[in-house]
């Protein structure tokens, strides 16, 4: 997994300590929530009382090695829960190009942004996802080649999948939030 630790971990054990603990204290709101301050300090001992508490362990403060495997352990379970997903590349590099007529499981997802896009743009076709490069489906790839200027082949390729997604991340999955004003007129 890719995903960077926070800065707390660079800095020493106690504060690594307490960014872990705060990371449970995400998912378990039992403990209290810490700020990495680096110092073994009465909230620390708290959180680490409630912790032994929590998992049956003798409750004594001292972070022994059981402690401290179970806060790792704890911890892990806890950011791979709030980690956000990692992503996903459908067509990489390197994929040879899916041309009219051709069928292929890649061409689903495409389908299917194009028909969450078709609600919101012009000239995009409602496409079912049938998996076939077909004739709607051909006809998206060169309406998206020819308004981002690249050949209007209808084949499917790197470079237009590329703007296929960025196309669906401006449009759809990160639409803005719909704002109210004070005459209660909706604005994008």
């Amino acid at each position: 997994m890719s995903t960077s630790l926070p800065p707390a971990f660079s800095l020493g054990p106690v504060s690594t300590l307490q960014e872990m603990l705060r990371t449970i204290a995400f998912v378990n709101r039992s403990l209290p929530f810490l700020r990495p301050t680096g110092r073994f300090d009465e909230e620390t001992l708290e959180a680490v009382m409630m912790f032994q508490k929590i998992n049956g362990f003798p409750v004594t403060g001292i972070v022994d090695r059981r402690t401290w495997d179970a806060i790792m352990n704890a911890f892990l379970q806890a950011y791979s829960h709030l980690a956000p997903p990692r992503t996903v590349t459908i067509f990489s590099q390197g994929a040879e190009p899916i041309h009219p007529g051709q069928s292929s499981p890649l061409l689903r997802p495409l389908q299917d942004m194009f028909r969450a896009l078709a609600e919101i743009l012009e000239g995009v076709a409602s496409t079912p996802s049938t998996g076939v490069l077909d004739e709607d489906t051909t006809a998206n790839l060169r309406w998206l080649q020819g308004h981002s200027g690249l050949p209007q082949t209808g084949v499917l390729d790197q470079n237009t999948w590329e703007m296929l997604v960025r196309l669906f991340e401006t449009f759809v999955s990160q639409k803005p939030v719909q704002k109210i004003d004070n005459n209660q007129q909706t604005h994008l």
